[in-house]
């Protein structure tokens, strides 16, 4: 039998925090207190896992700095750390939940320990974060807020040290790095520009796919400074967040002619709006650069392994996404699509492969058709139970 992987890239792993909990994941302390280890990571569609040791067993985490450190409720019940209280988290899509805390006696990263960190617990059966990445929980910012952190994508390796000595930075590719909030979450500054030019202030998130992602209220300001050009504009859906779906809203895809991070220049950045409470890179900016996150100094560091890079692509004229379980349309943004397809409508066969049954992890953290081709013959299907067949290209917009 033919299997079809129809992954779509715009999962994003972020959990944010409210002000009153800012003391509790500000604790724990690393053994020894000199330390330098290299750490062989897997790359799951643009997520970074590495084997994170507890109480002598070994499990797979998500690198993510757009997160705190959580665990699952697996892990916790073996490990007996008593709840210490239950508090609100949101993901990036604003919806919330309800998690408790817990304290992890001893926590390993390569030859680096560390005792008494602060973790979220993760209560929930089936979710599609942990169950189609193979995940036990997420090392998050909190934890790297008094180290130094260098990933090298080509390598797949991260170092995580407290001696900036051994990683011979230099200070050309540096800029200054914010720590914001009660999980010290890493943001920084990049200059944006098209008839005018701005600046923005973003987190730096290695749990959200793709390169760039614009924050709605920041997009009214720079389109008001003819900084971005609007390609066109839908309703509709396309993000998925820890605890689900984005709520269905009018946003709009966009082109930035020129994007400046550090002293790299990137042309033609596309993306789309989105309502989360901030705009941020991801974890595409890997395949551009080593990347050097210095909590201890507040630095930020990028080396691009080439110079300019043109970012225009050729894209489609709708945005896929997943609910419950399918495969549907996010957003339409074509005008000549607006009649023929909508959100919501369910993607039911790509290039004559029917998909109505296919896993969900296929369909997240496998190569995806939409990315990868630039024709495909889509069946779709409407909450009617209409089917529409239809042949979609990708364009330049």
């Amino acid at each position: 039998m033919n299997k079809i992987i129809a992954s779509v890239c715009f999962l994003v792993v972020f959990i944010n925090l409210s002000n009153a909990q800012k003391n509790y994941f500000k604790t724990g302390h690393s053994i020894p207190k000199n330390y330098y280890t290299e750490i062989n990571y897997e790359d799951i569609n643009s997520k970074i896992i590495i084997p994170v040791t507890i109480e002598g067993e070994t499990y797979r985490f998500l690198f993510d700095t757009g997160a705190p450190n959580l665990i699952s409720k697996n892990i916790w019940e073996k490990i007996g750390s008593k709840t210490m209280k239950q508090i609100t988290v949101s993901d990036a899509n604003q919806k919330k939940q309800r998690m408790e805390l817990a304290s992890i006696p001893h926590l390993t990263i390569g030859n680096v320990s560390f005792k008494n960190t602060i973790a979220l617990v993760f209560n929930n059966k089936n979710n599609f974060v942990f169950d189609c990445f193979g995940i036990d929980g997420i090392i998050g910012s909190n934890l790297l807020r008094k180290s130094i952190v260098q990933i090298q994508s080509k390598q797949k390796l991260l170092i995580l040290t407290n001696d900036s000595k051994k990683l011979h930075l230099n200070k050309k590719y540096a800029s200054k790095l914010m720590l914001v909030g009660n999980q010290s979450s890493p943001y920084i500054n990049i200059v944006l520009k098209g008839e005018d030019s701005g600046t923005e202030n973003l987190l730096f998130d290695t749990g959200a796919s793709g390169f760039y992602d614009l924050n709605k209220k920041n997009f009214i300001l720079l389109s008001k400074k003819n900084i971005v050009k609007i390609i066109s504009k839908g309703n509709g859906s396309s993000s998925l967040g820890m605890f689900g779906i984005a709520n269905e809203s009018e946003q709009y895809r966009v082109k930035i002619p020129e994007l400046k991070i550090n002293n790299q220049v990137f042309k033609n950045v596309i993306t789309t709006t989105g309502n989360d409470n901030n705009s941020r890179i991801g974890s595409d900016i890997l395949n551009y650069g080593i990347v050097t996150l210095n909590f201890i100094k507040k630095m930020f560091y990028f080396e691009a392994f080439k110079s300019v890079k043109n970012l225009n692509k050729k894209l489609f004229g709708f945005s896929p996404t997943i609910s419950n379980n399918k495969l549907i349309v996010g957003f339409v943004w074509d005008d000549l699509l607006k009649d023929k397809i909508q959100y919501g409508d369910e993607i039911i066969e790509i290039n004559n492969i029917n998909i109505e049954n296919t896993d969900i992890c296929d369909l997240i953290n496998k190569k995806s058709v939409f990315k990868e081709n630039n024709t495909l013959e889509l069946v779709f299907k409407n909450s009617k139970g209409e089917k529409n067949k239809l042949l979609v290209k990708k364009q330049f917009r």
